[in-house]
Order: C-alpha cells, then sequence, then structure tokens
C-alpha cells in the first residue's frame, strides 16, 4: 500500500500517520465525543474539513457513481443531503444535490461557450445545446425539422426540448394551430428526435421514450392506434434487459425503429412494406418489438418523413450493412420495386468504397437513390438504372446502371476539410463539411436559402455570406420544404445557433422573415 501521509487534526492536536494505519485511528476518533476534526492527505496543515494535497500532480478525486443522480441514497437509504455530489452515468457529468433538487450537469466548457454565446448574441436566437456524450456526434439530432414543425434543445432555457409551427403534428401542444415563437415543449433535454408524417418521437438524455402527433400504423408504439394530439406520452419498450436503454430513433411516415446501448433494434407502426423488419406484411405491429435477426447494431437510418417510399438501415459493429422496408428502384436491387420484411445483408453493395479498408457510418435508401458516408471522408451514392442522376449530384442523365459510385470527387475539400454530415430525400440532398454546405436536386418551398425553387443537378456550393470561413456546422437536418443546420458552440463558430431555410407557413422555422418563406439561409429567431 502506498505510504501516503494523512493528517487528523483536533482543537490542540494534529495526528500524522501513514494510510494503512488509518482504519484503527479512525475507529479511536469515533468512540472520543466532541472531538471536531480536519482531514490532511499528503499534508500535515489541512486548511479545510478536507485537504487533498497533490504530490504527483498526476492523480484526480474518483467521485461516486449512480446510474441517475435521482437514484442516489445515504447508508440508511434515506434521501441524500444537501451538497451531496455523484458522477450520474446517464448524465456522464457530475451533479449536486441542492435544496431544490438534483442540479443539472455542472458547467463545463460546452455549456460555457453556450453562456457565453447567450450573452454576447443575445436571446433572440435559437441557439441548440452541445452534444451528450453517450453516443456518436453524427447519431444524435439534438434538433429536427419536419413540414408542419421544428424542435430543438434550446440553450436559453436550461437546455430543455424547444419547438415551433402546427402544434397538433409533433409539437405536444394546444389548441390546435400555429405556435410561434418558439416555445419549451417539455422540461426534458433530448439527447436525440426524429420526426415522421405529423408526428416526433423523442429519446432524452435520461433514456426515456417520449412520442406525440398522428399514429399511423400504430407507428408512436402506444399500444393503440390513437393519435397523441396535444400532449406528449411515455412509451417503454417491454423485455429490455438490465442496462438497456434507447439510443437513438428513427422515423418514417408509418413506422419507427429503435436503437438500444446494447445493439438491439426496436420496431413500431405498419407491416404492410415490411419496414418493421419482423418478417410480415400483414397488419400492424401497436409496441416496439425487437427484430430477431438483428443484434450487435451500432447505428440505423431512415430517409424518408413524407411518404411510404423508404428503407430502413442498419450498421452493426463489423461494419455491415442490413436493409429492410420498401425497396423503391434503390440500392443492390436495381430497377425493380420490392416488400423487403426482413433485413437483408446489403455490405457487398458498398465493395467499392470499403476495397481500402474503410467502412460505412451512416447510409439512407430512399426513392430511387442512395447515398453513404465512410469513415475515410469520403461519400458515395447510387441511382436505380434509368433514372435522373441529379439525386445524387451527377448531372441530369439518366443512370444507366445502379451501381455504387463516388460522390465527393464532386465535392472540392480543402485541406483538413472535412464532411461532418448528409442527409437526403427522394429530390436532393444536403452535405455539410466543417465550413460549408454543399446541395443537389430540387429546392422545394426554397429549402436550400438559394434564393430559388430550381433545380441543382451537380453539387452546387452555397454561396451565403454566413459562412465566413470561421463559422463550423455540427449537424444537418433537410426535410421536403426545409432545412436546419447546428454551427459551433463558439461564438466565432456560430454561437450554436441554427441556420434555417424553406417554407414557413407554419413559423417552424422561427419568424425571420415575419411573413413568407425562409428564401435564404438565416438564422433562426424567437
Amino acid at each position: 500500500m502506498p505510504s501516503e501521509a494523512i493528517s487528523l487534526k483536533n482543537k490542540s492536536n494534529t495526528f500524522t500517520i501513514m494510510k494503512k494505519n488509518l482504519l484503527p485511528l479512525l475507529i479511536t476518533i469515533l468512540t472520543v465525543s466532541n472531538v471536531f476534526c480536519q482531514v490532511g492527505i499528503n499534508t500535515t496543515n489541512p486548511q479545510g474539513i478536507l485537504h487533498m494535497k497533490n504530490v504527483t500532480k498526476k492523480l484526480g478525486v474518483v467521485m461516486p457513481i449512480v446510474d441517475s443522480a435521482p437514484s442516489t441514497v445515504t447508508p440508511a437509504g434515506a434521501v441524500p443531503v444537501e451538497a451531496t455530489v455523484v458522477y450520474d452515468s446517464i448524465k456522464q457529468c457530475l451533479r449536486l444535490n441542492t435544496s431544490a433538487g438534483w442540479s443539472d450537469c455542472l458547467l463545463d466548457k460546452s455549456t460555457v461557450e453556450g453562456l457565453i454565446s447567450t450573452s454576447v448574441l443575445g436571446d433572440r436566437f435559437w441557439m441548440v445545446s452541445k452534444y451528450s456524450s453517450t453516443t456518436s456526434p453524427l447519431m444524435q439530432k439534438r434538433f429536427d425539422y419536419s413540414y408542419y414543425t421544428s424542435a430543438f434543445n434550446s440553450i436559453t432555457d436550461k437546455n430543455f426540448l424547444t419547438g415551433a409551427g402546427y402544434t397538433s403534428y409533433g409539437l405536444g401542444l394546444s389548441p390546435a394551430g400555429t405556435q410561434s415563437p418558439a416555445t419549451r415543449l417539455m422540461a426534458k433535454s433530448a439527447l436525440t428526435t426524429n420526426s415522421g408524417l405529423e408526428s416526433r418521437t423523442v429519446i432524452t438524455t435520461s433514456g426515456d421514450i417520449f412520442v406525440t402527433g398522428s399514429n399511423y400504423g400504430g407507428k408512436l408504439g402506444t399500444g393503440g392506434n390513437g393519435d397523441v394530439i396535444s400532449s406528449w406520452t411515455k412509451v417503454t419498450i417491454a423485455g429490455l434487459a438490465a442496462g438497456e436503454n434507447p439510443i437513438q430513433v428513427q422515423q418514417s411516415a408509418y413506422n419507427t425503429i429503435i436503437l438500444t446501448n446494447l445493439g438491439n433494434v426496436y420496431a413500431a407502426g405498419e407491416n404492410a412494406r415490411g419496414q418493421t423488419g419482423l418478417g410480415t406484411t400483414v397488419g400492424n405491429t401497436l409496441t416496439y418489438t425487437k427484430i430477431p435477426t438483428l443484434s450487435n447494431i451500432k447505428s440505423i437510418w431512415s430517409e424518408q418523413e413524407r411518404t411510404p417510399y423508404n428503407m430502413f438501415t442498419a450498421i452493426d459493429a463489423t461494419g455491415k450493412v442490413f436493409a429492410w422496408g420498401y425497396n423503391f428502384y434503390a440500392g443492390p436491387w436495381g430497377a425493380t420495386a420490392t416488400f423487403i420484411s426482413t433485413p437483408q445483408d446489403i455490405t457487398s453493395f458498398f465493395a467499392p468504397a470499403t476495397a481500402s479498408g474503410a467502412k460505412v457510418v451512416k447510409v439512407m435508401i430512399g426513392y430511387y437513390s442512395l447515398i453513404a458516408l465512410m469513415d475515410n471522408n469520403t461519400l458515395w451514392g447510387s441511382v436505380a438504372q434509368g433514372f435522373p442522376l441529379y439525386r445524387i449530384g451527377k448531372g441530369n442523365a439518366n443512370a444507366t446502371n445502379s451501381n455504387l459510385m463516388l460522390l465527393s470527387d464532386s465535392i472540392s475539400l480543402a485541406s483538413g476539410e472535412t464532411i461532418v454530415d448528409f442527409d437526403m430525400d427522394m429530390d436532393g440532398a444536403v452535405v455539410i463539411t466543417n465550413h460549408f454546405i454543399w446541395y443537389t436536386g430540387f429546392s422545394y418551398g426554397y429549402r436550400f436559402g438559394n434564393g430559388g425553387v430550381g433545380q441543382s443537378v451537380n453539387w452546387t456550393l452555397h454561396s451565403t455570406s454566413l459562412l465566413d470561413g470561421d463559422v463550423t456546422l455540427t449537424a444537418v437536418d433537410m426535410g421536403y420544404y426545409g432545412v436546419m443546420i447546428a454551427t459551433g458552440s463558439g461564438v466565432t463558430e456560430g454561437g450554436s445557433r441554427l441556420l434555417v431555410a424553406g417554407y414557413n407557413g407554419f413559423k417552424s422555422l422561427g419568424t425571420t422573415p415575419a411573413t413568407g418563406d425562409v428564401q435564404n439561409l438565416t438564422y433562426a429567431t424567437y
């Protein structure tokens, strides 16, 4: 045992001992009444009740780890006293017990940067919370956009979920109508949120699942077909193992799938097009049900929010890619449309991209097309034979085959620039790098924020003056009529603000401009 010196001081005496002799002395002290002690570690002159001096300057204090701060108890099983500090393993941060209850995470660099951004830029901007360390940033959507609504974790409101748009279709508010400016939706933070046709599913940072909106096909997993219009409903997944928690959600028009930290995938919704992955195309699955053929999954993805013409994909820990659902002339199935009700291993389709040892980190399969991001900073895609290549930025000619092709050779990357994220639908796509935005396809409802509603047949660099080389981009969510892009947390990096563009008939993209659509990319405001 290391021979670090420990001192105990009462009113008149100081005792210095070796740590191995600490237990007998503590027993002696505990038998003596009215002794007021101080503890010093590596010091004979403690300057408080507890004074720890680090001799090597390499050692830290290990705090008690609990599953969740509110579960903390005293040795007698009672509620912990004020000033108790623990490490919350779900939130992955230190939390303090106060007279008002457990604090949120104690300040870290990202939180401080957010507070600075609010102070410098004001509180009129939509500012999204930092990433959680629970999952990779690519898997986390701390914000999302749909035709009717948008939602985000607001820095200016304790990182609680905030939103704007049509109340009944994904905000969980009443009465029915437009909510503007953005307002708090629940006193919880989203680890990730995803919306489909007129609905939204949220996984909170504490691992709970909340749903609201239209329940087509039972996709909300509530156990019934009834809509959840003016409130949020907490749903659970039956049969989760001890320590198993939801970490990612993907939603389409009629289905929802959820990934847990143990690599299992659960599905709910309409079976008709095979999108539950449960091996059937009959009936509806009204509660979250485990897809038995998937295991060891690390991420899940879905493309289409408004129509049923899409597939779900899953990537496992070895890099294998699986897909199921409504194949509408896309990917390895070529120019055919089929319902695939059991996940198929399509890893071999990506052989041109993985030949050098790279792995797929995100893949979306939709209406005629497929796009995949690799871990070596390359982007690949395909379009069904006989269909236009503009969907993946390769011109307006029709594809002569459905083979995978390199896309990032058409996106200029400066030294040190990397592809951060992408999103796509049946008629276009957006790619963000550290500092730039690229797009291709149709700008429905001004969704590309380039001032027009026309078509781009090749990858086009966004010309907005808001991207000055210092502003950094961290995530993107594109809908059929709009887009949201998160900026970096530093003030010069964008101050955690959200860039938006597109159709704004329900004020789901903020209050600027006061009327009409957001034709040019702008920062969303309250």
